[in-house]
């Protein structure tokens, strides 16, 4: 079972076995990386949309993330204007649901968003089903993540401080 609120990024954090999914896990091209600093961590790369893919993702590994006793999701963020998702998979198999947050900045400057665990919308299969997360399935998330699927190409950067649940 996952123990702590906050999630910390850079090379003291605790999130040293997160790990890099990209859209080649069915054909896509995008490429992204992660490299941990002092205080932060820095997700970049490059999506493509040849192949059909499109998306990039950073995650964690999975575990037993009961969120329950949570209302929200904070991030400590720096970007360059790309949408970004809070996704949270309750689900190890990827044509079952998950559930995102959408979340953005674009003044490349350091800032925190909540994002209410009440809000995070169903998709399935990439399409968004009109549901949101229920409170029984706050209780069994797997695996959390960042992802980016904005359905555009080019380079993109996301420095995290920080996640914390609150």
């Amino acid at each position: 079972m996952y123990t702590s609120d906050v999630i910390n990024f850079g090379k003291d954090g605790n999130t040293m076995d997160w790990v890099i999914v990209n859209d080649g896990v069915m054909g896509g091209l995008s490429q992204s990386t992660a490299v941990s600093y002092d205080n932060y961590v820095l997700f970049s790369g490059t999506t493509s949309l040849k192949n059909n893919g499109g998306f990039a993702s950073y995650r964690s590994p999975y575990g037993n993330y009961n969120l329950k006793d949570y209302k929200a999701v904070e991030i400590k963020f720096k970007s360059t204007g790309r949408s970004f998702y809070f996704q949270l998979d309750a689900y190890r198999s990827w044509w079952n649901p998950n559930y995102k947050h959408q979340f953005s900045s674009n003044n490349n400057e350091w800032i925190t968003v909540q994002l209410p665990l009440t809000e995070f919308k169903e998709y399935k299969v990439g399409q968004q089903t009109g549901k949101k997360i229920s409170q029984s399935q706050l209780d069994d998330v797997l695996r959390l993540g960042i992802i980016l699927l904005d359905k555009k190409e080019g380079p993109f950067e996301l420095q995290i401080d920080y996640i914390k649940f609150i």
